[in-house]
């Protein structure tokens, strides 16, 4: 009886975080490791698993370790599918998956790797499966998640608070013919260099590019030049042995070498990023861009995002970060253009232990004009970043192009929605802009002095037809007012005696 009773005791102490062991017929080979759960907690772990045909719930990271090696699914080489990962966890976790492609028993963290996703919840993303696998043969499926302040997981790593689950996946040849899928970076270029990256299913074996400039390549991913100005459509045509298939994107590229900013000094990178932290959007006159957060790292979108704003004139300008701590942000704008951002007069925003911050940005007299500027952007955990150039713990840097304009150089629309009546001109205490019809929205008056100095700023954003600003002790002589609506500019000269 002692004996049975060590026996059993034993039995569970060795299979204590171990569950559905597979016990089938067509397993996979066995594993060289089974991550274990170290001390569960709090829903962290795997609820549900769906992938092709696998559906799978589950308990979460209370069971530890399962071997459901036995739920199984087939696939095709060159092929793509949706992973997507159910937990009962509210706090974020960090993900990874793993395919023992050469059925070796052994799960290479590097070329096994097919999954990643950190400080999610649930999380979702595409496979494509290679050609070379070993086919017609159930292969080992690994998935791994556990708390976002844990270590990320790897394949043999035990978990702090999670669990690994493990499935089965066939690999069949794929007999289609190959589909074309592609992706350029950048899509919109300053210097005219863009790499194209090959996404076409159905293992291809052949590649056929036309970059619409006249110029070709038989290359799987080609970069490629651009000499001129314009837009640009991009046509891949994709062979194997079952046939061949052509696509196109018009107008894909955009090269405008006009918007090319001086090169940065420096291109801070994310040390380990982690837990929402990172700049989610920026918006800053025309400006507004929504990314993910610091999990990119450094991003440059000077190219793509550029924004052009007037000598002398303040902009509000936004951040929005992540929700769950408040981040220390900083932004700064290039505004001699020689590359190097400096604290002491580049520095327009510094908003520390803050969510979502907003300032109003003034526009310096004395900057390089008509010209890109880069303008940085850092958001990173309270006490990180102090310069431009300090590298981001867990959040990140993006940069930007602003073009400061002279207010005297300003072009006026004359469209009939744009007709006002300026009076009286000359003027002394005030001055009346009134429009000549009811439905002009005017959104701002400006009075620049003959040498382009702001001397009134004011927000309207109304559409009274009559409007009246004081002219409280400006000097004598011609000034400029500019009347900004939603149809355009529309600039009058003044006299004030």
């Amino acid at each position: 009886m002692d004996n049975t009773i060590k026996i059993v005791v034993f039995a569970s102490l060795l299979f204590f975080g171990m569950k559905d062991i597979a016990a089938c017929g067509s397993a996979p080979i066995a594993t060289s490791c089974t991550p274990i759960t170290l001390t569960y907690c709090c829903g962290f772990g795997i609820t549900n698993v769906t992938f092709n045909t696998i559906n799978n719930t589950t308990n979460d990271g209370v069971d530890g370790y399962t071997d459901s090696s036995c739920v199984q699914t087939t696939v095709l080489e060159g092929q793509s599918y949706i992973l997507s990962i159910q937990t009962s966890a509210t706090s974020t976790q960090n993900y990874a998956a793993w395919i023992d492609f050469n059925n070796d028993g052994v799960l290479n963290d590097v070329t096994e790797r097919v999954f990643t996703a950190s400080s999610e919840l649930n999380t979702s993303g595409n496979i494509i499966i290679p050609v070379g696998a070993v086919l017609n043969t159930p292969l080992r499926f690994r998935i791994s998640a556990d708390y976002d302040l844990s270590a990320p997981p790897t394949a043999c790593g035990n978990l702090d608070y999670g669990q690994a689950e493990d499935y089965g996946i066939i690999i069949n040849s794929n007999p289609n013919p190959p589909t074309p899928i592609f992706i350029g970076s950048p899509t919109t270029t300053c210097d005219g260099v863009v790499c194209f990256t090959d996404q076409s299913l159905n293992v291809p074996t052949g590649w056929f590019w036309d970059f619409g400039d006249g110029f070709t390549s038989l290359l799987q991913n080609p970069c490629h030049t651009y000499a001129a100005n314009g837009n640009y459509t991009i046509t891949l045509t994709v062979t194997n042995g079952n046939g061949n298939n052509t696509d196109s994107i018009v107008n894909y590229i955009t090269v405008n070498t006009a918007g090319q900013v001086m090169a940065a000094s420096c291109s801070p990178a994310t040390s380990a990023y982690c837990c929402g932290f990172g700049i989610y959007q920026v918006t800053f006159n025309t400006i507004s861009n929504a990314t993910d957060d610091g999990i990119d790292g450094y991003q440059d979108y000077s190219c793509s995002n550029s924004t052009t704003i007037t000598e002398g004139i303040s902009y509000n300008l936004t951040i929005t970060t992540g929700s769950s701590s408040p981040q220390d942000t900083r932004v700064w704008i290039d505004f001699n253009n020689d590359g190097i951002f400096n604290n002491t007069n580049e520095l327009v925003m510094d908003v520390p232990n803050a969510f979502n911050p907003t300032l109003s940005i003034p526009t310096p007299v004395g900057a390089v004009l008509n010209t890109p500027l880069r303008m940085r952007v850092s958001s990173d955990v309270v006490g990180a970043v102090q310069s431009g150039c300090d590298a981001n713990d867990f959040g990140q840097t993006e940069d930007y192009a602003v073009i400061i304009e002279d207010p005297n150089s300003l072009v006026e629309f004359n469209s009939i929605e744009t007709q006002f009546l300026v009076y009286p001109n000359p003027a002394s205490n005030f001055i009346t802009i009134e429009s000549i019809f009811n439905n002009t929205t005017i959104k701002s008056l400006t009075i620049y002095n003959f040498v382009g100095q702001v001397v009134l700023y004011s927000e309207q954003n109304r559409n009274d037809k009559k409007t009246t600003l004081s002219l409280p002790n400006y000097s004598k002589g011609f000034y400029f007012l500019k009347i900004e609506t939603e149809k355009g500019i529309k600039i009058k000269k003044i006299s004030i005696y």
